[in-house]
């Protein structure tokens, strides 16, 4: 099953800052739930450029959780073909072909539900930030720290909306900006000085990525546990005419003639068809896991290799650090070896959903053992008590 793309129309376009602009998007109604999505989800956009078609992935900064209807920010990338298309072209009215809603960097509704909440957000980095940001104010009782750099004050996207937030929800909600232009980079002493309750805190991250990998090294510093560190990574794939041809060793692989691949819960015995991809024999299989882009650089068909060995013809969607932990993209995923290879995609960013759960399992676990205990010494007393 390839992706869904649909023509969505351009319902309004707001100027943000000097160099991004905001688009709302109208969805026809034979398509409304087709588009239901989860705050924190992309959009992947198909233009055609030039006689071939470009594809880029924008997150969501809409929240469906207020019934607010799609809309994505769009900031200039210099030399950048459809960053500054979209701000120099579009205007409500025009048509735009997009993706159904994908993405994993969305928060969990099971567990953590009254942790305090971290957020932090690099330039344009705050579009799903802002909108898992009104979820988690909408549908949760947290606590939430928005950490938000920015070159200068100009440039801080959607400044209204985060403070209107902030005005309603004083009790809850902490903001803190940073500007580039009047205290230098973001530090990690910086970081450190806005986090609390780190053993139970989530953290969401997205953002440039040195400010990415700077805000993830400072919580491994303190200790925070990986299973609760959130990461978004975006990069521009290469276009067509600027893409670069499959290395010969591929062809050099060998192969097993099947895979295992975790999903949903189940584990399914894939046909493995050589020179094809993970995510192509999985589809060819009736399978259908997560994927957005197809291009290695949104991250949505990431998935763990348990077993056995994988080369991804690209992976630009990862950091060296993920690719040490086991990540693989399903997309640009071939068996490198005849080993069997077993892959798991029930995964939250880039963590298993076993694993974000353990950590909590264990506190969960640990009250409930207190709680038997409890009820134990009180029926002891109220025995005695009768008697």
């Amino acid at each position: 099953m390839t992706v869904e793309f649909h023509e969505l129309e351009i319902a309004a376009v707001t100027r943000e800052t000097a160099d991004c602009a905001s688009f709302e998007l109208s969805v026809p109604p034979g398509l409304r739930e087709a588009y239901d999505y989860k705050a924190g989800q992309h959009l992947t956009f198909e233009l055609p450029w030039e006689g071939f078609e470009v594809t880029r992935c924008y997150s969501l900064s809409s929240c469906p959780d207020l019934g607010e209807p799609l809309k994505i920010a769009v900031k200039r990338v210099e030399g950048g073909r459809v960053s500054n298309w979209m701000n120099d072209n579009l205007t409500v009215g025009d048509k735009i072909r997009a993706s159904v809603p994908e993405g994993r960097f969305v928060l969990d509704p099971e567990t953590r539900s009254g942790a305090p909440l971290f957020l932090f957000a690099g330039g344009s980095g705050i579009t799903p930030i802002i909108s898992l940001l009104k979820s988690a104010v909408a549908t949760t009782k947290r606590s939430i720290t928005l950490v938000y750099a920015n070159q200068h004050p100009d440039s801080v996207i959607y400044a209204d909306e985060i403070d209107r937030l902030v005005g309603q929800h004083p009790e809850r909600l902490v903001v803190q900006h940073h500007y580039d232009s009047e205290s230098g980079y973001l530090t990690s002493e910086k970081v450190r000085q806005h986090l609390h309750d780190t053993d139970i805190a989530e953290f969401y991250i997205c953002g440039p990525a040195a400010f990415m990998e700077l805000v993830e090294d400072t919580l491994s510093e303190v200790a925070v546990h990986e299973e609760l560190v959130y990461v978004e990574r975006f990069v521009s794939p290469a276009d067509p005419d600027r893409a670069e041809g499959e290395s010969p060793e591929v062809q050099s692989f060998e192969s097993p003639d099947k895979f295992s691949l975790w999903l949903d819960g189940r584990s399914r015995s894939v046909p493995y068809v050589r020179g094809r991809t993970l995510l192509e024999c999985a589809q060819a299989a009736g399978l259908n896991p997560g994927h957005s882009c197809e291009s290695g650089y949104c991250g949505s068909c990431m998935a763990h290799v348990n077993t056995g060995q994988v080369h991804m013809r690209t992976h630009e969607a990862l950091s060296e650090r993920d690719i040490a932990k086991g990540v693989a993209l399903l997309c640009q995923s071939i068996p490198a070896s005849s080993e069997p290879l077993e892959l798991d995609a029930d995964s939250t960013s880039f963590r298993t959903a076993s694993a974000v759960k353990s950590s909590y399992g264990r506190r969960v676990s640990h009250l409930a053992a207190a709680a038997v205990f409890a009820f134990m010494v009180t029926g002891t007393l109220v025995l005695r008590l009768v008697h």
